[in-house]
């Protein structure tokens, strides 16, 4: 172990810089934490003091949720908690096609395409109940087409399009630039030296809230166990699954890691067995975070590879 903490030390140094510069990028970016979007100050003030509502996603297949999250998008839920009073708003980059396709869907369950004022965009649907101007009328939820992305606004409270513009736009204003999407993205290779334990992270995409890589764990006088993951980065953790290889035999691992300055420290709670392949962490989740085992930022992971083989 010693000659394993010696050789990191050594890269480490070598690489002090390696994660100092932003990532390029020229792309627009879902937001990546709902506490710094612009959907909470657009709140009319019928809804008083609305806050950011945490939620654990665990979209079924099939729903818009789902989609959002296939594609690298984010959901965000807004309001008075205990009132049951809100709105969740979802982001999604769009291919030219997910809009279009998941538009069928929403005719058949009574969405009908409109045109919204004040707004320029190239498709909204909008699903309303009531007849506006007759007694009750409720607007649900709004889905627009802008400049390639998809936003979807569902609230509790809007009792006409008009009370739902200000959101949507505040919506579409919380888009990242590329450089915002820039200075948040975790691209890189991390390390970390624990105990018992040499591990090296190795993000290699980071597009939108997706993130995928390689993660490597090398326990003292244990088998290696190397393998891939893909997953999320979102209000600064990274949920992926893990796909790998251990004492000659594929397992996969549900794994949690939170960004805490440049690096990451990893989550463990009580673990689950889904069809005896997946070991997933009981819901609700019941993380406990390991600040002692800091993954920390390096130049890239070559280096260490060669010296571990």
């Amino acid at each position: 172990m010693r000659r394993l903490a010696g050789i990191l030390a050594g890269v480490l140094f070598l690489s002090a810089c390696g994660n100092s510069e932003p990532v390029e990028t020229n792309y627009v970016s879902v937001p990546l934490s709902c506490v710094d979007t612009k959907v909470l100050a657009a709140f009319p003030e019928k809804v008083p003091n609305p806050k950011y509502l945490p939620a654990d996603w665990e979209p079924a297949e099939g729903t818009d949720l789902f989609e959002a999250y296939k594609v690298g998008g984010i959901a965000c839920s807004y309001g008075i908690g205990e009132a049951e009073v809100g709105a969740t708003v979802i982001w999604a980059p769009d291919d030219g096609s997910l809009f279009n396709e998941l538009s069928k869907g929403w005719k058949d369950a009574g969405l009908q395409e409109i045109d919204l004022a004040d707004i320029d965009e190239e498709k909204a649907f909008v699903l309303t109940e009531g007849t506006e101007g007759k007694g009750e009328y409720h607007v649900w939820k709004v889905n627009v087409l802008q400049g390639g992305y998809w936003i979807q606004v569902g609230a509790t409270f809007f009792g006409s399009i008009d009370e739902a513009i200000p959101l949507v736009k505040a919506a579409y204003e919380s888009l990242l630039s590329p450089e915002e999407s820039a200075a948040q993205s975790v691209l890189g290779c991390y390390f970390t030296d624990a105990e018992f334990q040499l591990s090296i992270l190795n993000i290699t995409n980071h597009e939108h809230a997706s993130v995928a890589g390689n993660l490597i764990l090398k326990p003292f006088q244990k088998d290696m166990a190397k393998g891939t993951f893909s997953g999320n980065f979102e209000n600064g953790i990274l949920r992926a699954i893990y796909t790998f290889q251990s004492e000659g035999a594929e397992s996969q691992r549900e794994i949690f890691l939170k960004r805490v300055k440049n690096g990451f420290i990893p989550g463990y709670g009580p673990v689950e067995v889904i069809d005896n392949k997946l070991e997933r962490l009981q819901r609700p989740l019941q993380l406990k975070w390991q600040e002692k085992e800091i993954f920390n930022p390096g130049e890239e992971c070559t280096t260490v590879l060669k010296a571990l083989e």
